[in-house]
């Protein structure tokens, strides 16, 4: 378990080291200000990754506070990477196209590792007129399949692991139960609403299933009072520093681990819960979600390392592998 998670880091550090070969500083944006933790924990592993390449962030947006300046930028400005590439999530979308079109033609854009799944023509038609025609852009993606969906239009696309992995290890409370289901609940789940044995929704087979926590209403509502108060931020709009951005995403990382610290083996459709959960030292059963996101990262980077992961294809096969 300890070579996996050491040769996934290693691996993250050499992709990232050739994504930002001569930065020493950037601007981050798209810093995931929402409660998938997943997000957070590319987010701090690409932090991990900058302390130790000694590049300095000079200033971290997330996708609602950036402020046009960033457009005459004369150092290199970063994209957040993941899995909402391909117009699954538009807001984030726009984003990347707006900097790509209006960004200063000869500051580097680097977009970080993602994973990539075009909704529709029209959205794969957008990525080759606003984004790949862009001569000083660095794109990484996370797995093969999304490589060879980009490599047409942008042919110095590579490939590079999640960032997560530069977190290495990770300790966690001792289990308390043997089994855990961490399924998705949004629209990239592949399992609602599909039969399971007997007739029944693979969602109410899993019942006990449990997914990332989702803010309430009055969850936002005292996030929005606590940055009101602290920050002086009277508006979504208005920025914060870098460090607070990261408390955050730091503060969703021990959430993660709280949750799936309770299960000895974790059966998910989630990439990060899988990721997690292997860097917690936990077994995982893992199902695809509904664009192949698991199956094709497992097929990109894990089918020769020894780790604790099984990939099945749907809820039943999952109880099956844990007899």
């Amino acid at each position: 378990m300890t070579a996996y998670i050491e040769r996934m880091q290693q691996a993250s550090f050499d992709a990232l080291a050739r994504l930002h070969e001569g930065v020493d500083e950037l601007i981050l944006t798209d810093f995931p200000d929402y409660e998938n933790i997943g997000d957070s924990l590319i987010a701090l592993g690409q932090a991990e990754f900058w302390r130790r390449a000694g590049i300095r962030v000079a200033a971290t947006y997330s996708w609602m506070t950036i402020d046009d300046r960033v457009h005459s930028s004369t150092i290199p400005v970063a994209i957040q990477g993941g899995g909402n590439f391909g117009g699954l999530y538009p807001q984030h979308s726009a984003h990347r196209y707006r900097l790509a079109e209006h960004l200063r033609e000869d500051t580097l854009l680097i977009q970080e590792p993602q994973s990539v799944h075009f909704a529709s023509a029209d959205d794969h038609d957008q990525f080759r007129r606003r984004m790949a025609t862009r001569t000083a852009l660095r794109l990484a993606v996370r797995d093969r399949t999304s490589l060879a969906t980009v490599a047409p239009s942008v042919p110095g696309a590579f490939l590079a692991p999640d960032s997560v992995h530069m977190l290495g290890a990770l300790d966690a409370p001792a289990p308390v139960q043997d089994l855990l289901f961490v399924l998705r609940r949004d629209a990239e789940s592949a399992l609602v609403g599909r039969a399971g044995p007997g007739g029944v929704p693979h969602s109410d087979a899993a019942a006990d299933s449990v997914d990332w926590p989702a803010m309430t209403l009055g969850d936002r509502a005292r996030r929005r009072l606590t940055r009101i108060v602290r920050e002086g931020a009277l508006t979504r709009r208005m920025n914060r520093t870098t460090a607070r951005w990261f408390a955050d995403a730091e503060t969703r990382l021990e959430t993660g681990i709280a949750l799936l610290s309770a299960g000895e083996t974790i059966v998910t459709d989630r990439l990060h819960a899988m990721l997690l959960a292997l860097q917690m030292g936990r077994r995982v059963i893992a199902i695809d979600n509904a664009n192949g996101k698991l199956s094709s990262y497992v097929d990109t980077w894990m089918t020769d390392l020894d780790a604790p992961l099984q990939l099945v294809s749907d809820l039943s096969a999952a109880r099956e592998a844990v007899h």
